[in-house]
């Protein structure tokens, strides 16, 4: 287990090296950049321009410039902002805001789990049957409505049609009012849980019908034992494959709140990035690419671990 550990630790570290660099890389060779934000309009010169590049430290060789600032992401310090808060540190903003977009994370995943698991069995139990086509239909029209268009028609229905304040979005904190952060968060919470809702329950239909065609279920159904029963053994069996892709929709949520929480008006991670990418704030975008990425790697390694819990017969650095 300590090597296995250490193995998943190592290449997780890999992961997020290279991923800084290629962060780094793109974002200085993509047009603009927070010198043509900060000059005002009539009075960019040569000789101001390259006066903030030298302040910035835009001026230092690529490779310096790159040395400098992943010392300061392994000693936890993601630079200042350049241009939306100008000198306000990328790592406090960042840590302001998770909250949000962790609290909207959390809640899309149990509605997506809340609708995935009944419907995942449920299509399974009854193959081929009217509910199985249901369904599937479903989880297919789940999978192919983009967030945005969803979004988009949850606040012309609940925030323009029916006149409801919460909406239209913005964001209540949980200790000012429970009530009023649950249904601000909802709406967004069903944008991004219904689409990951239609991914888990196809796995989950698809992994139920291998279990229950195998010889130990078909042995407990010739024993007798009741049908609870052989359906909660054949789901503990095809746990492996619905909990990967539970973990992919866990750190894809992030990826999917940078849209939603625009269109929702929430102040999370996701509009940060938005806000630095206009801004072109450098360390902005990078320090929450970052972020995103390392909270995808320690979600790939928990589900790993979680894989043993599962299913005792896997064994961890044993190469199989």
């Amino acid at each position: 287990m300590r090597a296995y550990l250490l193995k998943r630790f190592l290449f997780g570290l890999l992961t997020l090296l290279v991923a800084s660099f290629l962060i780094f890389s793109i974002l200085r060779v993509v047009p603009g950049g927070p010198v043509d934000a900060l000059i005002e309009e009539g009075w960019d010169d040569p000789e101001l321009r390259a006066q903030l590049r030298h302040k910035l430290g835009l001026d230092l060789p690529f490779h310096l410039q790159y040395a400098h600032w992943l010392g300061g992401l392994f000693r936890g310090d993601l630079g200042v902002s350049l241009v939306l808060y100008q000198g306000e540190s990328v790592g406090r903003v960042i840590l302001e805001r998770f909250g949000v977009t962790a609290q909207l994370a959390l809640l899309s995943l149990a509605i997506a789990l809340l609708i995935a698991f009944p419907a995942g069995i449920a299509s399974a139990l009854w193959k081929d049957r009217f509910l199985d086509h249901v369904f599937r239909l479903v989880a297919l029209s789940g999978v192919s409505t983009p967030n945005f268009f969803l979004g988009i028609a949850l606040i012309v229905m609940i925030g323009v049609g029916l006149r409801r304040e919460w909406g239209a979005g913005g964001y209540v904190p949980f200790g000012e009012d429970p009530w009023g952060w649950f249904l601000r968060l909802l709406l967004p919470a069903i944008v991004l849980g219904t689409d990951h809702a239609a991914s888990i329950s196809r796995m989950l239909r698809t992994s139920m019908l291998d279990a229950l065609g195998r010889e130990f279920v078909l042995t407990a159904k010739a024993m007798g034992l009741p049908r609870r029963w052989v359906v909660i053994d054949a789901l503990r069996n095809a746990m492996i494959p619905v909990v990967t892709v539970i973990g992919n929709s866990a750190g894809a949520l992030l990826d999917g709140a940078v849209i939603t929480e625009v269109i929702f008006r929430l102040p999370g991670l996701g509009s940060f990035l938005v806000q630095g990418v206009y801004a072109r704030d450098l360390p902005v975008v990078q320090g929450v690419v970052v972020v995103a990425v390392g909270i995808r790697v320690a979600v790939n390694l928990l589900v790993d671990l979680l894989y043993g819990f599962i299913d005792p017969r896997i064994r961890y650095g044993s190469g199989r």
